[in-house]
């Protein structure tokens, strides 16, 4: 019978420990913290210093769209306007008009991302890969000049237009050096104008990218994941 009693007992026990630890408060407590704690990439003005996250091969910030107009022409779609006798001449960017308009408009943006690579070797033909795992469109920002020498004026692909989770493009990278102010230079930067999938977020926040890959290895290091407030 005290066999019987001990044993009964012991099981009500556990059963009320497990019962605690489904049910505490503090636990979905934690649970709850844990998701208000996620906050947003900092994101600052156009023409404003922005707040880097950098690795030793890598850095990244992210601005608010700049405006378009006499003031901002390297915006403009006709900043490389192609000459039909000059083969190689020009950037097509007809494949990121939205909504019938041939030309840069930043409400159709909610950012632009840059990304600057330092390559530790010169390659050639690098395959390099941007994943956006929450965009609904991007558009590459093209630069007039780069220092370095190097055309900017990159072809990038994905693989599915109504997924754009990949963004690839192929380029020569060259192999980081130091200017005559002793500044430290690379390859030019990478740079998207980007549309946040809202949709698809969670309490109010999307995480729109999460990695960088040079011929299939990733750069990252330590960089965060970039993420947006959809509210």
């Amino acid at each position: 019978m005290k066999t019987l009693l001990c044993f009964s007992l012991l099981a009500f026990l556990i059963l009320s420990g497990c019962s605690k630890v489904v049910n505490d408060p503090a636990v979905n407590q934690d649970e709850n913290q844990l998701k208000s704690a996620r906050t947003a990439s900092p994101i600052a003005p156009w023409g404003k210093a922005a707040e880097w996250d950098s690795s030793h091969v890598l850095q990244t910030a992210l601005w608010y769209p700049p405006a378009f107009g006499p003031a901002y022409p390297d915006y403009s779609f006709a900043q490389f306007p192609i000459d039909p006798t000059k083969p190689g001449s020009g950037y097509d960017f007809s494949p990121y008009y939205l909504n019938g308009e041939t030309e840069y408009n930043p409400a159709n943006y909610d950012l632009m991302a840059h990304f600057g690579y330092f390559s530790p070797v010169d390659v050639d033909d690098a395959v390099v890969e941007f994943t956006f795992p929450h965009i609904k469109y991007f558009l590459p920002h093209m630069l007039v000049k780069d220092p370095t020498g190097q055309d900017p004026r990159r072809v990038f692909t994905v693989k599915n237009v109504n997924n754009q989770t990949v963004i690839t493009c192929v380029t020569d990278l060259k192999k980081e050096f130091r200017n005559a102010a002793n500044k430290r230079m690379g390859s030019p930067m990478f740079c998207f104008l980007i549309k946040i999938d809202c949709g698809k977020g969670n309490s109010g926040f999307t995480t729109f990218w999460t990695d960088m890959k040079v011929n299939g290895v990733s750069v990252k290091g330590t960089i965060k994941n970039k993420v947006f407030a959809c509210n």
